[in-house]
C-alpha cells in the first residue's frame, strides 16, 4: 500500500522563505543555473539553523563554480540505455500541445542541470559533517554561472490528485529517514498524467536494473571522490556550533537518499529529453 501523501518529507517552500533563508535560496538558484531550489535544501531549511550553517560553509565552492562545474563534468560521463522514442502523434493523443511539450522538456532540462550540483554539494556537506576540518586558502575566484533555465510549474500536491493519478505518482515514492519522499521531477511532470504514466512504465524496470545500479554507484563514487579535495580547499568552517548529533544524523540520512535519486534525476532527465521530440512537426 502506498504511503499516505500527507506524510511527505517536510520542506520550506520557496514562497514561504523570508530573511536569510530567502537570500540563500536566491543564491542557490543563481549558482545552480536554475530558477528552482531543490527539495534537499528546502528540507534543510526546516531544521533550525542548518541551511544557514551548511550554505555558509560551502558557499565559496559554489560561488567560485567549483561545485557546479564539477557536477556537470561528472554528469557528462554517465549513460543509460535510451528510452523508447515518443512520436509527435503520441504527444497529440496525450493532449500535449507545443506549450506543454516546451514545459515538459524544460522540467527535464532543469533536473538534468541541477541534480549533479546537488550530488556534489551533498557529498561535500557529508564530508564536513563527518569531521573534515578544512584549512585551505579558500576560493577567491568569482564565477559567472550560466543563465538560469526558465521556471517550472511547481510540485503537484499528491493529496490534490484523483486517486488514479495519485497511485501513478506514488509509484515513484521512496523514503528519507523513514519518511515518504517523491523526487520533484515526478511531481512536476504530474501536471500531465499521460506523460507521467508513460514515464512510470518506462522507468519501472530501470529502477533496479543492473545498468542503473552501476550508473548510480559510479556517479556516487565520483562525487564522493572529489568532495574531500573541494572541502579541504575551503578556508574553514562557519563560526558557531555545527548541527547536533541527532540533526546531523537526519541530514546525513537525507544526503544518502539524495545520493541515490540525484544520479537518477540526472540520467532520467536526459533520457526524457532524448525520448521526446523538440516540437510536433
Amino acid at each position: 500500500m502506498a504511503p499516505a501523501p500527507h506524510n511527505l518529507l517536510p520542506e520550506l517552500h520557496e514562497n514561504q522563505a523570508t530573511g536569510r533563508i530567502a537570500e540563500i535560496y536566491a543564491e542557490i538558484r543563481l549558482f545552480s543555473g536554475v530558477a528552482y531550489v531543490s527539495s534537499l535544501q528546502r528540507y534543510l531549511a526546516t531544521l533550525p539553523g542548518v541551511l544557514d550553517w551548511a550554505w555558509t560553509a560551502l558557499r565559496p565552492a559554489m560561488a567560485s563554480g567549483v561545485i557546479p562545474e564539477t557536477g556537470w563534468r561528472l554528469a557528462r560521463e554517465i549513460t543509460l540505455p535510451p528510452a523508447r522514442t515518443v512520436a509527435p502523434d503520441g504527444l497529440r493523443r496525450w493532449g500535449v500541445d507545443d506549450a506543454a511539450l516546451t514545459a515538459i522538456r524544460n522540467i527535464a532540462a532543469n533536473f538534468a542541470r541541477v541534480s549533479p550540483v546537488n550530488l556534489v554539494m551533498g557529498a561535500c556537506l557529508r564530508c564536513v559533517l563527518s569531521g573534515a576540518a578544512p584549512s585551505g586558502t579558500g576560493y577567491a575566484h568569482r564565477w559567472s554561472p550560466p543563465a538560469p533555465l526558465p521556471p517550472m510549474p511547481g510540485n503537484v500536491d499528491p493529496a490534490a490528485l484523483p486517486d488514479s493519478q495519485r497511485a501513478v505518482l506514488m509509484r515513484f515514492a521512496t523514503d528519507v529517514d523513514g519518511t515518504p519522499f517523491i523526487p520533484a521531477l515526478y511531481r512536476q511532470l504530474a501536471y500531465w498524467p499521460p506523460v507521467l504514466a508513460w514515464l512510470a512504465d518506462e522507468l519501472a524496470p530501470r529502477f533496479r536494473a543492473p545498468e542503473t545500479a552501476a550508473m548510480r554507484a559510479a556517479f556516487q563514487s565520483a562525487a564522493r571522490s572529489v568532495a574531500p579535495d573541494i572541502v579541504a580547499s575551503l578556508a574553514g568552517l562557519p563560526p558557531g556550533a555545527p548541527p547536533d548529533a541527532e540533526t546531523t544524523r537526519r541530514v546525513l540520512a537525507a544526503i544518502e537518499r539524495y545520493a541515490d535519486t540525484s544520479p537518477e534525476m540526472t540520467a532520467f532527465g536526459t533520457m526524457i529529453l532524448d525520448a521526446l521530440p523538440s516540437n510536433h512537426s
